[in-house]
């Protein structure tokens, strides 16, 4: 790192996405708890740069923009590698208050980053958790990729517990649950036979669902025929 620095509020550093990425931002009530602190007491941990842009720290240069507080930095060397970068970024956040399923989420979206060349089971390990829950967290992001921002960000998603009743979580295990149960469901259906009018309870879902099946061209896909059935019954 080289000597911290700082600039003006009204002048922010450029956030690298990518990187800052890998972690969740605040919830709105730790933004908001951030920003009351750093009006009150300043800026007293720099944000992170790499070649001129926040890696680590959005959330306190956002915090400094609403108060007014100078932005401090500190760079690291522009010549590290983008793998040491993530490595540096998941560090430095780990030992912030990231819930479980945060932990996992993130540890899902590296193993399926593109640029990642380690295993699942080291990418597990190296985020403290179980090779079987990230492989968990994979299947959800594959089946229902659209889960796992909400996921990232600690929002709870809706799925249907063991018992049939419609719930939320932000459990991996219990979405993962619930989502096998949906592929066992369209396996068993496919099987007997299976027809939209004895899924979907209303004709408004009914009309939403043949309308999404016909313009995603979904004819004969059950599988994910079944999953638009299962939202058409969430949105009517």
């Amino acid at each position: 790192m080289i000597t911290p620095k700082n600039r003006d509020s009204n002048n922010p550093y450029e956030i690298d996405h990518v990187m800052a990425g890998l972690v969740p931002m605040a919830s709105e009530a730790e933004q908001s708890s951030l920003t009351e602190d750093i009006k009150m007491n300043g800026l007293r941990e720099p944000v992170v740069l790499w070649r001129g842009k926040i890696i680590d720290g959005r959330c306190r240069q956002k915090a400094c923009q609403q108060t007014g507080q100078r932005i401090w930095s500190k760079e690291i060397d522009k010549d590290t590698s983008e793998s040491d970068v993530r490595i540096l970024v998941k560090s430095l956040n780990t030992r912030r208050n990231l819930t479980p399923t945060q932990k996992v989420i993130s540890a899902c979206k590296a193993s399926l980053d593109k640029n990642n060349s380690y295993s699942i089971k080291h990418v597990a390990e190296s985020w403290g958790i179980s090779k079987r829950i990230l492989e968990n967290a994979r299947y959800i992001a594959k089946a229902r990729p659209e889960y796992i921002n909400p996921l990232f960000d600690g929002q709870s998603v809706d799925i249907v517990g063991s018992n049939g009743k419609e719930t939320t979580s932000v459990k991996v295990t219990a979405i993962y649950a619930y989502l096998k149960r949906l592929e066992e469901r369209v396996t068993e259906d496919t099987q007997h036979g299976w027809a939209e009018e004895s899924i979907i309870k209303t004709q408004a879902g009914k009309d939403w669902y043949y309308e999404q099946i016909k313009q995603a061209d979904l004819v004969g896909e059950v599988k994910y025929k079944m999953l638009v059935a299962e939202l058409a019954n969430y949105k009517f």
